[in-house]
């Protein structure tokens, strides 16, 4: 069966752009988030233009997490001009799952479009994140972004919160200092692939024997094991 996508675009540039990377992929356009949400899919993958002509992306994705038929969507922003902290960080917190600027790079656009399909959360496994996650006495609440170990709490910064969710919610796969940059980071905050390994750091530091699990993957990233 094809993967399915729906895609949210006035653009007629993004329009071209997604239909040659997506190629292969069960495609259905809408202009508008209007038109979009008349029959919104309960499941499955939404890609989303942040600068739609009625409503901006990262309001979008409030809307479609904050209601529980369609709390379960995958959903991937993307935003036009050079690279922005701070609209990655928008669109995140407003709930998507990935973030790009717009033209990504089509082979790791539809790569990571694909991973993010195979983990789960879309049709045909949806799946609805943990309350809490829970790896011996450490707890994780992604809800009330909390941390504890053995019921003390452990002071995370936000940054370093951040970090380790996206290292929770893609436990097992090698995250590269990049992804890390464009994916959690903060405006105003240093930026660069020293800057994240100085806050891994600080983060393993914190989680004390957890922060074991967090291992350096040479060359490449980390990941949580």
């Amino acid at each position: 069966m094809k993967p399915r996508a729906v895609c949210l675009t006035a653009d007629p540039a993004a329009l071209a752009f997604l239909r040659s990377a997506l190629k292969g992929f069960s495609l259905k356009f809408h202009p508008s988030a209007s038109s979009f949400l008349k029959s919104p899919p309960s499941a499955g993958l939404i890609v989303i233009d942040a600068s739609l002509p009625d409503m901006s992306g990262p309001d979008l994705a409030a809307v479609l997490r904050g209601s529980p038929r369609t709390s379960s969507l995958l959903l991937v922003l993307t935003g036009h001009g050079p690279y922005s902290p701070a609209a990655a960080a928008s669109s995140l917190d407003s709930g998507a799952d990935e973030y790009f600027r717009f033209p990504p790079d089509a082979a790791l656009f539809r790569a990571r479009l694909l991973n993010l399909l195979a983990r789960g959360r879309g049709r045909g496994g949806a799946k609805s994140e943990p309350e809490e996650f829970r790896i011996g006495a450490l707890r994780i609440s992604p809800e009330a972004r909390t941390a504890s170990v053995s019921g003390r709490k452990v002071p995370l910064t936000a940054l370093e919160f951040d970090m380790l969710l996206y290292f929770l919610r893609n436990r097992g796969r090698v995250v590269s200092r990049y992804v890390l940059l464009e994916q959690v980071w903060r405006q105003g905050l240093g930026s660069g692939p020293r800057a994240v390994d100085k806050r891994v750091e600080a983060l393993r530091r914190k989680l004390g024997p957890f922060g074991s699990r967090l291992r350096t993957a040479f060359g490449l990233g980390y990941t949580f094991k």
